[in-house]
């Protein structure tokens, strides 16, 4: 049964990816569908997630100035795909019975210019069944820079399918698919064959995969 499960996940992961949130939403509600159907008390639980993402789309805005500092024009510049990696860490808490919030902390490294930020914000979970079943979820970010060629920002969002793989008494292995959004202030010019080029800020859109604990 749970072979099959995966199977049928990722069949319908791979098809929302190219689809719309509501075909994640589908996806989670025909997995949950053969889940147990088994209630559990209100508890707080913890996550713990190692991500892997890769870039479908980067965008580079910014301006152009002539000698006198005379704006000449705004452009955009599509960079290369690369891929990033990180680790997030939440704390959730079930507000009603099927949906939990939490606070999140993590860090996120873009290969794409050598960006590095942590990660502060929230997350909301809809649960299909259980606190412990697959979820679909929200997630909200303020970026800390840690890296000079950019600024911090509240500019991170992440829609994301998770659904566990493997069950202990003591924790979850879980698997969550995602979409991610990111939004950095840039502060260093990158195309440095345009004169007089003022930076504003990179757009990185992704898809991603991570695997982490629930306890």
């Amino acid at each position: 049964m749970k072979k099959t499960l995966l199977i049928l996940f990722i069949f319908n992961c791979l098809n929302a990816y190219s689809q719309t949130p509501s075909d994640l939403f589908n996806a989670g509600r025909n997995i949950a569908s053969a889940s147990s159907q088994d209630k559990l008390s209100k508890r707080w639980f913890s996550n713990v997630e190692l991500e892997f993402g890769v870039n479908n789309e980067v965008e580079y805005r910014y301006s152009l100035y002539d000698n006198n500092d005379h704006l000449i024009s705004g452009r955009s510049a599509e960079l290369e795909n690369k891929v990033s990696y990180g680790i997030l860490y939440s704390i959730n808490y079930p507000l009603f019975n099927k949906l939990t919030i939490g606070a999140v902390g993590g860090f996120q490294h873009q290969s794409q210019q050598k960006i590095s930020a942590l990660k502060f914000g929230g997350i909301l979970r809809y649960h299909f069944i259980n606190y412990e079943s697959v979820n679909i979820n929200l997630m909200t970010a303020y970026n800390l820079a840690l890296s000079d060629n950019i600024s911090s920002d509240m500019a991170n969002v992440r829609l994301g399918l998770q659904f566990p793989i493997s069950k202990t008494d003591d924790f979850n292995l879980n698997l969550n698919v995602f979409w991610d959004y990111n939004y950095y202030v840039a502060s260093k010019p990158i195309l440095l064959e345009e004169n007089n080029e003022k930076p504003s800020h990179i757009i990185f859109r992704s898809y991603g995969v991570s695997l982490g604990m629930q306890f």
